[in-house]
């Protein structure tokens, strides 16, 4: 008996050092990232320079503080820590880690403790053996003699323990392990998103402010006129024709204040939502766009390397990545799999004996399974594992082109919007100068009263256009922002300041 164990001992030593001496058969090709052909940097940019700190991999932390809003900065850092979706993004971060946990598990050896008490009564119908010519294991049931009872206790350890000579285990690991890194990436983008989603969400607001505080300032303005209109009209200075027409300004701009005010508290609803909070829970009060935000400036030569910030890219590498050892894994199921298997404990038909040296026993050695024939399932897994690579290069080249034309568009949209808020910032300036112009013109008896409502509405809709194209503007740096994974860093006192609402000569 002791021979015996130690034969098996020697083969289970011999298998493990086998197992170490081979443990950098790992199969499959070790990932390297594909070429990608990018462009140094971006040219198309608002005069400015960049910080030293801009080029590195990791996205600058608060990047939102560029607009200088104290009140959307709590408004994100409330979303971040509130809103649902970036909390279950955060528990199925933890769910892949733990995935990397169990893939790796069957790298070290399986143990199972089990126990139990068995009343055996042998037929005496039977001979003694004969369970040994059925293929039951040798116990004390098969050697029992016909028509006895006894008891039987048990304890027992089960060992199992599969050596990794080929890697499949490390190969399954790995691909687990880039697998919560592409859900990692995930939940940022998630993140981005909602970062994203806030800003526009109260820059809209903002704006609707701004369109509601036009909308009075018109009702005011033709007020006024039709008082003066109606007063001229009495003493025969102006017709009927030009009262008419002045009331329906005046209902045209008093019915503008509802819709607006009813679009105001929708996009407020969505704020509430994206912030975690029940709808109706938020009172923002009313603060014009101009006076809250500030417009960011872009340095020149943003560094195309910001890109690699990017959650989607790095996500879609993370699964190139998880696909590639996964090939790795397929190969490994062509191999024999080397394991050792073993089982020992305590076992005695008197409960007096159980824990006794002579209810001691065990089994251990080593075994080996090569696969002969299953009808082509190894060579199907390794060709899926390998075409899942290729479909998976293919969208990981595919995102970052996508990346590098939205970028490239962003940039191009934010230095046009930057020129057309120039030329509008002058137009509105000109157009509230030809206002008072067309007034005192027409208090004069110079021109007639329809100079003055066109002045008016071409200053109205100067200062509409300003406001919106503002947002745009805003809403695109957002954008732009999310597209580069994140913000660059701007050098201390580098700002521009907020334009103010024309006002009148």
């Amino acid at each position: 008996m002791k021979r015996l164990a130690f034969r098996a001992n020697a083969a289970s030593a011999v298998l493990v050092t086998l197992a170490l001496g081979l443990s950098g058969c790992l199969q499959g090709p070790a990932y390297t990232r594909p070429p990608i052909e990018t462009p140094p940097d971006w040219t198309h940019a608002a005069p400015g320079p960049l910080s030293a700190g801009a080029s590195g991999n990791e996205p600058e932390a608060d990047w939102w503080r560029a607009f200088r809003n104290e009140e959307l900065t709590q408004f994100v850092e409330r979303a971040l820590a509130q809103n649902h979706d970036v909390r279950r993004a955060v528990s199925r971060v933890i769910e892949g880690r733990a995935a990397v946990t169990t893939a790796g598990a069957g790298r070290y050896p399986q143990v199972n403790v089990q126990s139990s008490y068995t009343n055996i009564s042998i037929s005496k119908n039977t001979l003694a053996g004969l369970g040994l010519a059925t293929a039951q294991q040798p116990g004390p049931q098969v050697f029992a003699t016909p028509g006895s009872s006894f008891d039987l206790w048990n304890a027992a350890a089960d060992l199992r323990w599969e050596l990794d000579v080929w890697g499949r285990i490390r190969r399954g690991m790995e691909a687990a392990s880039a697998d919560a890194q592409a859900i990692e990436q995930d939940a940022r983008a998630i993140a981005l998103t909602l970062i994203g989603d806030v800003g526009q969400a109260y820059f809209r607001i903002r704006e609707l402010d701004e369109q509601i505080d036009i909308a009075r300032h018109a009702l005011a303005l033709r007020r006024d006129s039709l008082d003066i209109i109606t007063k001229r009209a009495s003493v025969g200075l102006a017709s009927d024709l030009d009262v008419k027409r002045t009331e329906v300004l005046v209902a045209e701009s008093a019915g503008q204040i509802p819709e607006l005010t009813r679009l105001r508290t929708v996009e407020l609803h969505r704020l509430e939502v994206l912030t975690g909070s029940a709808p109706g829970s938020l009172v923002l009060a009313p603060v014009s766009l101009r006076k809250v935000i500030i417009q960011p400036d872009i340095p020149i030569g943003l560094p195309s390397q910001l890109l690699e910030r990017r959650p989607d890219i790095l996500q879609a590498e993370a699964t190139l990545m998880a696909a590639n050892a996964r090939i790795g894994q397929a190969r490994a199921y062509f191999f024999p799999t080397f394991s050792i298997t073993g089982q020992g404990g305590l076992q005695s038909v008197e409960f007096a004996n159980w824990f006794t040296g002579n209810s001691a026993n065990f089994s251990i050695g080593p075994s080996v399974t090569l696969p002969i024939f299953l009808g082509g399932t190894n060579v199907a897994r390794l060709d899926a594992a390998e075409s899942r690579y290729q479909q998976l290069l293919e969208n990981y080249q595919q995102t970052i082109l996508l990346a590098f034309r939205e970028v490239a568009d962003l940039l191009v949209s934010i230095q046009s919007r930057a020129e057309q808020l120039t030329r509008q910032r002058e137009q509105a300036i000109a157009a509230t100068a030809a206002v008072g112009l067309a007034e005192v013109r027409y208090r004069k008896g110079l021109v007639n009263y329809l100079d003055v409502l066109d002045a008016q509405r071409t200053m109205l809709a100067a200062e509409t256009q300003l406001a919106q194209t503002e947002r745009a503007r805003l809403t695109d740096m957002v954008s732009l922002y999310k597209a580069l994974g994140g913000g660059w860093q701007q050098p201390s006192g580098h700002t521009t300041a907020p334009a103010s609402r024309p006002q009148a000569p």
